[in-house]
């Protein structure tokens, strides 16, 4: 089983962790290509690309001309440790088992606009570039351009056909992939609290508990649809009614 969720915006270099022997992301050619034109872009370029304040775009400027693809130590963390999002604090890596951080080295991937794909243990630096924005470089229109192909090979190579795929990651991510070339069985979710009596997709909650299938799938080491099925964290439940063979729906 493997499990994919998106990156997140905000990032510290700060906690580190000594578990994983740090490794080199996959892509980190293409990276190094991508920042060699994102580099080139005004602190007022990416305040419109992002939609950012104008101290927010000074910020990624100066983290541009910083960049490098062989950070030292104290410019860089690995990937797990480095996102600090919704998402990233309902997985909340540093309390987890020695396991369970094992775990997620051979069965979880992270999406990145600039990296591609990242394992846990990949190093990599502050950096701010969303998939969904129309950022045009050589040839390509966007960054679903350049990377669609590259990630979807990738993930074939590392998921056995029929293997189960998590989607825990956000449509303008995932759509940085082929899904229908994909061998993996991919599973999509859904989060929603019961307000009024009905369901509602709330984004921030939708967000954090991602972080807790993650978590909870390392936590208890899970292998099968029905293990998955089994999450309970923080007051959720499956809905079987509404879920498929294609999509989880949790409530809570």
């Amino acid at each position: 089983m493997k499990i994919i969720t998106s990156p997140a915006k905000l990032m510290s270099i700060d906690k580190k962790s000594d578990h994983y022997k740090p490794t080199q992301p996959k892509f980190i050619k293409e990276a190094t290509l991508i920042q060699s034109y994102l580099k080139e872009k005004s602190p007022a370029f990416l305040s419109e690309l992002m939609e950012i304040s104008d101290k927010l775009a000074n910020e990624n400027w100066q983290r541009n001309q910083q960049w490098k693809a062989k950070p030292k130590e104290d410019e860089s963390n690995q990937a797990l440790f480095s996102f600090t999002g919704e998402v990233y604090r309902g997985l909340d890596a540093h309390t987890l088992s020695t396991d369970a951080l094992d775990y997620l080295q051979e069965n979880y991937r992270m999406l990145s606009g600039l990296y591609g794909l990242l394992k846990p243990s990949d190093i990599i630096m502050p950096y701010r570039l969303e998939m969904g924005r129309n950022f045009a470089f050589e040839t390509y229109k966007n960054l679903y351009e350049f990377w669609q192909e590259k990630l979807s090979t990738q993930i074939n190579k590392e998921t056995k056909k029929g293997e189960l795929l998590l989607n825990l990651a956000s449509t303008e991510y995932f759509k940085a992939t082929y899904k229908k070339k994909l061998h993996a069985h991919v599973i999509d979710f859904d989060f929603q609290e019961i307000k009024s009596g009905k369901p509602k997709t709330i984004v921030v909650y939708t967000k954090h508990a991602r972080g807790l299938m993650v978590r909870y799938c390392a936590e208890t080491n899970a292998q099968t649809l029905d293990d998955v099925k089994a999450f309970h964290y923080e007051g959720y439940f499956i809905d079987e009614d509404r879920s498929t063979d294609k999509k989880l729906v949790f409530v809570r």
